[in-house]
């Protein structure tokens, strides 16, 4: 076949494409050990043959571009031989390569392996300049501020005033709507101080917390409601009973009254003294008005406090009107209601006061504030309707503290 020069132009084209590969086969290949850290010997391995197929590549560009060369002889058999030895030694390189590379842990299959982690990993000096990032923590900087990482202190301020902070985290929602949960800490390495951040996708976890936050507060409210109604059973069962003793009483004075006119009409069939006996039970019952405990102003509704966990401050006393007292009960049960659920109180507190013929009453809690300004519906605008239908007036403050004032008419007016 000759001597190289001596072949056609396209053949000789097609051998120079065909080192040129090879060349670039070994200048990857070394690159990739440099990278991995394999060591001197490789290095040497991949470095010789690199420098023939990079002299080989330059004499036969030469001679294809008929520039003047060192008479080297360069036989095309000799020359295609050499090409496949240098094309299979590359091969062998690249299957030796990949053999360490999977018993071995290198710098590059410690940055793959940390770029796979489901969490997204920072590391950065003081100043801001990152020192590794993983593709999980570029994901969620492009997610929260639409741009890669590159400043990690910017970063982590941004994130403190977008996100929540809870305890050593901050809660953060993305554009997409994931929800990342972000730590930070320090580290030591090597005498200098590294910081760590760490963001972990939460968005299912939220969606379950505040789920079971919503069905917790339809269980408090049902919870309440419960209470309520026990409180309630437990009036309308002393009511009964009340009711059986009246019952109970009014027959005996009918026995009475029979027993008196039979001693009337015939004295001698009726023991006397068995009758005075029984007529002084019965005006006992009669005379004694003194009321029960539970049948006081505004038993029920402490008990209901009481059951629901809120402690009913009472300051000075309540009316006892009884044309008042339906009134100011419906205040202090929408009162306890609110201070439970809207406040999240535990103390309510009512004030009263008499001034000029008209009895003030003032009702606050320990509960938070409102956001922001209170619409009135349900118990409060009915509450509204029982106060006007006495010709009282009722006034709702919502800024700064809450506060609900309601102004009776008293005896004197």
């Amino acid at each position: 076949m000759g001597d190289f020069r001596s072949l056609p132009e396209v053949s000789g084209g097609i051998m120079l494409m065909f080192v040129t590969l090879i060349l670039f086969m070994y200048i990857w290949q070394f690159i990739r050990i440099i990278s991995l850290g394999k060591g001197k010997l490789s290095l040497l391995l991949s470095g010789v043959p690199l420098v023939i197929s990079y002299v080989l590549f330059q004499l036969m560009t030469k001679i294809q571009w008929d520039e003047p060369v060192p008479p080297i002889p360069m036989p095309t058999v000799g020359l295609c031989l050499g090409l496949i030895l240098l094309a299979a030694f590359s091969l062998w390189i690249h299957i030796e390569t990949n053999r360490w590379q999977e018993r071995h842990i290198s710098a590059m299959s410690v940055k793959e392996a940390f770029d796979r982690l489901p969490a997204g990993l920072l590391f950065y000096v003081e100043s801001g300049v990152p020192l590794m990032v993983n593709e999980m923590m570029h994901s969620v900087s492009r997610d929260i501020s639409g741009m890669p990482l590159r400043d990690g202190e910017a970063f982590y301020k941004m994130l403190k005033e977008k996100g929540q902070e809870t305890g050593d985290q901050i809660m953060v929602r993305g554009e997409s709507g994931k929800v990342y949960s972000i730590k930070k800490s320090r580290l030591l390495i090597k005498g200098a101080e590294v910081a760590e951040l760490t963001a972990v996708d939460i968005s299912r976890e939220y969606e379950l917390t505040e789920e079971l936050k919503k069905k917790q507060d339809k269980v408090r409210l049902l919870n309440n409601r419960l209470k309520a109604l026990l409180a309630s059973v437990e009036y309308v069962s002393m009511n009964r009973e009340l009711l059986q003793l009246k019952t109970a009483l009014h027959d005996n004075i009918g026995q009475s009254i029979l027993i008196a006119r039979r001693y009337l009409s015939a004295p001698g069939s009726v023991d006397k003294k068995r009758m005075l006996d029984f007529w002084g039970e019965n005006i006992k019952h009669l005379v004694n008005d003194e009321p029960e405990e539970w049948e006081l102003p505004y038993y029920v509704i402490s008990k209901e406090a009481d059951r629901l966990g809120i402690k009913l401050n009472i300051i000075g006393e309540l009316p006892d009107e009884q044309e008042l007292i339906p009134v100011v009960d419906a205040a202090i049960s929408v009162h306890i209601g609110n201070t439970l659920k809207h406040a999240d109180g535990r103390v309510a507190t009512v004030s009263v006061q008499r001034e000029a013929g008209r009895i003030e009453l003032c009702f606050t809690n320990d509960g938070k504030q409102p956001e922001e300004e209170i619409v009135e519906m349900g118990g409060l605008l009915n509450l509204r309707k029982e106060v006007e239908s006495v010709g009282g007036s009722m006034e709702l403050i919502s800024r700064p503290a809450f506060e609900l004032k309601i102004s009776l008419p008293g005896e004197e007016e």
